[in-house]
């Protein structure tokens, strides 16, 4: 029964991980990243580098984080510190 749970349970978080896939990026002004995007039902941050086609989708961030991301003064300073490591992330 616990193994069908865990099954279940990964499931979900794929298919949070692949809805958010569709997330819609806006370009931010930053040296190291290029754009950004939220899905506050998922909870799913989307960042592209710059000079990347690559997207990396971190798992469980609030939406808090997110918002003082766009607000912070230096975008990739703020992402080293409070989300790069902080969350399970998958690239894309």
């Amino acid at each position: 029964m616990k193994k069908i749970a865990l099954v279940l349970a990964s499931l979900m978080v794929f298919s949070a991980v692949a809805f958010a896939a569709d997330i819609e990026m806006q370009s931010v002004k930053s040296s190291l990243l290029d754009k950004v995007g939220y899905d506050p039902e998922a909870k799913v941050l989307a960042v592209q580098m710059n000079y990347s086609s690559d997207v990396y989708l971190y798992q469980n961030v609030p939406q808090d984080i997110f918002d003082d991301l766009l607000a912070a003064d230096s975008k990739g300073a703020y992402y080293v510190k409070n989300i790069k490591g902080k969350f399970k992330t998958e690239r894309k």
